[in-house]
């Protein structure tokens, strides 16, 4: 299903903006994100710690591999916590100053994280900028799954084998995100947009990244071991980063290209938010609350959940419908989405499975 082009007041979010701007939520914390980053610091330490602990004590006996790959998963599972607050810290949303937040997302990106910073701030931007729009949002410009049936029809061997049962096959393919985003990092190192020193500095810490915890768990569990510790942490950092990510938009409407929609219909209309608690904030760095953090992307994440009352309330007044779910919901219209169109026979697949989402959920 697709969205068409709508005609609403300029000044629908110059008012969302006086509101939020009038309740303060617009000021940085950084405190929140120092806290978060000794803490996260802090366990990671103790998990390798922990590790070795257990590499002498068994001698590297096999019955003990098990709590080798607990230990590789929950650093898989903090380093997409990394990657959060890189990705906050692309957005502006920790520091007031630009160059602060830019050094701190390089550094948790690609040393924390292992994906390069430059190349994340590029197609992360492009999403803000055009989300959903068909040609023009990289996110859903992705090599195994198809968002529309013409990309399907484009793909060919595997990719095209992988889409025709991409819904089925999705959490499996969250699996492969931390890997994905490993490759294109790499190549987007290759772009000439951004000056060599940091393109170099970039490359070593991801290197760093790469390569050092292998060592490590080469030295505790020997080599072979540590190769399937390595490629489990990568999967679980890219589940958690993919698990994430995904329900924030995948299964909601579709804008063509060259369509001409306002900034806060274009924000609204195209996200889904998933309602939660505590955890959930914490479990998807605040993701969670993507309406929000699309109409004010530099927002911090502490304040997100008092602007999602305002826009709430907002959406009530200006009869802009809302969509908002629980995470287990928001996966399974994912994969019925998906489904449909890996399996439709037909050139639109976009029989509004969609409209029955788009309600008011005040």
């Amino acid at each position: 299903m697709t969205v068409l082009a709508t005609k609403t007041p300029a000044t629908l979010f110059s008012e969302i903006l006086s509101r939020v701007m009038d309740a303060g939520l617009l000021k940085k914390k950084p405190s929140f994100y120092i806290i978060r980053l000794i803490i996260f610091s802090v366990v990671a330490s103790a998990l390798w710690i922990a590790g070795g602990f257990v590499s002498i004590l068994t001698n590297h006996h096999g019955s003990w591999i098990l709590l080798g790959f607990l230990i590789a998963g929950l650093l898989g599972v903090l380093s997409a916590q990394f990657g959060f607050i890189a990705h906050e810290a692309a957005h502006r949303q920790i520091f007031r100053n630009n160059k602060a937040n830019d050094w701190v997302g390089l550094v948790l990106a690609n040393l924390f994280a292992g994906l390069s910073y430059g190349f994340w701030q590029r197609k992360h931007n492009r999403h803000h900028q055009k989300p959903n729009f068909i040609g023009e949002d990289p996110d859903i410009d992705i090599r195994v799954l198809s968002f529309t049936v013409e990309s399907r029809n484009a793909k060919k061997g595997v990719e095209r084998w992988l889409s025709d049962r991409q819904g089925y096959l999705f959490p499996l393919l969250l699996l492969f995100t931390g890997f994905d985003l490993l490759l294109d990092s790499f190549a987007g190192l290759g772009r000439k947009d951004r000056k060599i020193g940091i393109r170099f500095l970039e490359f070593g810490l991801m290197l760093v990244r790469q390569t050092v915890p292998y060592i490590a768990m080469a030295l505790m569990f020997g080599w072979l071991w540590a190769m399937a510790l390595w490629v489990f942490m990568m999967m679980m950092f890219g589940f958690f980063m993919g698990a994430a990510f995904a329900p924030n938009h995948k299964g909601m409407p579709l804008i063509e290209k060259g369509s001409k929609i306002d900034f806060f219909q274009r924000q609204v209309l195209t996200s889904r938010n998933i309602r939660g608690s505590w955890f959930t904030d914490n479990l998807m760095g605040g993701l969670n609350r993507q309406v929000e953090h699309h109409l004010f992307p530099s927002m911090a994440r502490p304040h997100l959940a008092k602007a999602h009352q305002i826009v709430v309330e907002f959406c009530a007044e200006r009869g802009v419908p809302l969509v908002e779910m629980n995470l287990i919901s928001s996966y399974l219209v994912v994969m019925r989405y998906l489904n449909v169109v890996g399996l439709s026979k037909n050139s639109d697949p976009f029989v509004c499975p969609m409209v029955a989402q788009l309600r008011p959920v005040y």
